[in-house]
């Protein structure tokens, strides 16, 4: 008798902790950050976010197949201009002259991005928002710039 109330209580105790562990029963949502607490994930106040739009229903800004309005360049693991002055609309097109492969990625959503861009090849984005859109090569993080959009 002494052996199987040990195996039982640790039976219930299994029984116990597997329901508790989640499975598939709902659990209560998450509490969302204080309204004074802003989350780690929402860009400066200065900087849109690419989901945000100009009341059109357009995302600020998002990859391009369109021929670009606005020109820069990538060689010696810089953007050139560092910083791109361009017009609600225009599609900025960025062409690598670097043996290495870069991106233009929008720090406030990377999933405005060009894509990885071999020696010679062009990515585009266009920005529908204006404001001031800091950004990165996803590869060479030490690659920055910003699109200045009025």
């Amino acid at each position: 008798m002494s052996r199987t109330l040990p195996l039982a209580v640790v039976a219930a105790l299994l029984l116990i902790v597997s329901a508790c562990s989640g499975g598939t029963s709902a659990s209560a949502p998450a509490s969302a950050p204080a309204a004074s607490e802003p989350a780690a994930s929402e860009p400066a106040a200065s900087e849109p976010a690419a989901s945000e739009s100009g009341g059109t229903g357009e995302a600020a800004c998002a990859p391009s197949t369109e021929a670009g309005t606005v020109a820069a360049t990538i060689a010696g693991f810089a953007f050139d201009p560092p910083t791109i002055t361009a017009g609600v609309g225009d599609v900025v097109t960025w062409t690598n002259n670097d043996s290495a492969p870069h991106t233009a990625t929008m720090a406030s959503d990377a999933t405005c991005t060009t894509e990885t861009l071999g020696n010679g090849a062009s990515g585009s984005i266009v920005f529908n928002v204006a404001g001031s859109y800091d950004y990165f090569c996803k590869i060479h993080s030490q690659m920055t710039g910003t699109v200045e959009v009025s």
